[in-house]
């Protein structure tokens, strides 16, 4: 199970120095008056945070509302911190995608961070530069896919990102359907690649120097299957 994490960041953007601060507790200066969740501005924060409109922000009581945030279903991090003069940032969740996993019992599309672990999307959060793995079964939000090959996978993608951010852009889809191998999906082509996914860098490689190098007729073909050494298969029966 995934442990919670909270974190109080007492300084953001501290300019002012602590002996400001001290003189700040006794004026108007440092009382609360902005709370942003995930750089949202909460409305009626004080109802719906237990946060105090009249007292400055060094006294709001951030450890119970820390607490209580994470008692909240599906959040696992809690960043808290102050910018000054009258403000305190909020995040929770800050996972940040970098591919997406479809999954094949609700058909739910969800994001995978760098780590592999299984993140919630918001609408804005969808980008199709990356891509999306299928034929999986998530388990919980938070946590990680059963399937031990995601994540070699996940981190050849990033290497492939860093690497060739334009191959990487044209990659479709990556089929987890099949135990011996996956099937890759690219923008443009009517076939698809069999890889091995301890391999997927290196079985990518050999499909770009055969193309590269052959220039092959690959019009009737509908997969390439690239996981042995010394030949490439060319298979025109089904995807």
């Amino acid at each position: 199970m995934l442990p919670k994490k909270i974190k109080l960041s007492l300084i953001a953007f501290i300019i002012f120095g602590s002996t400001l601060l001290s003189v700040g507790n006794f004026t108007d200066y440092f009382v609360l008056e902005t709370v942003t969740v995930n750089a949202s501005v909460l409305d009626n924060w004080s109802d719906n945070y237990n946060l105090h409109e009249n007292k400055p922000i060094t006294n709001q009581p951030l450890d119970s509302l820390a607490i209580e945030l994470m008692k909240k279903k599906h959040i696992y991090k809690v960043d808290i911190g102050y910018t000054l003069p009258n403000k305190i940032e909020i995040k929770t969740n800050n996972y940040e995608s970098c591919c997406f996993v479809l999954d094949k019992v609700t058909k739910k599309i969800y994001g995978l961070d760098i780590d592999s672990r299984v993140v919630l999307l918001e609408n804005s959060e969808y980008s199709w530069d990356n891509p999306i793995l299928t034929s999986l079964t998530i388990s919980n939000p938070y946590g990680f896919c059963k399937d031990f090959r995601v994540k070699p996978v996940v981190k050849a993608l990033q290497k492939l990102k860093n690497q060739n951010r334009d191959l990487y852009g044209l990659i479709d889809e990556i089929d987890f359907g099949n135990s011996s191998f996956l099937k890759i999906s690219i923008d443009g082509l009517n076939y698809r690649l069999k890889v091995r996914y301890d391999y997927l860098l290196e079985d990518i490689d050999k499909f770009i120097r055969f193309v590269s190098r052959f220039d092959p007729n690959l019009e009737d073909v509908k997969l390439l299957d690239l996981r042995y050494d010394e030949m490439i298969v060319c298979s025109q029966g089904k995807k």
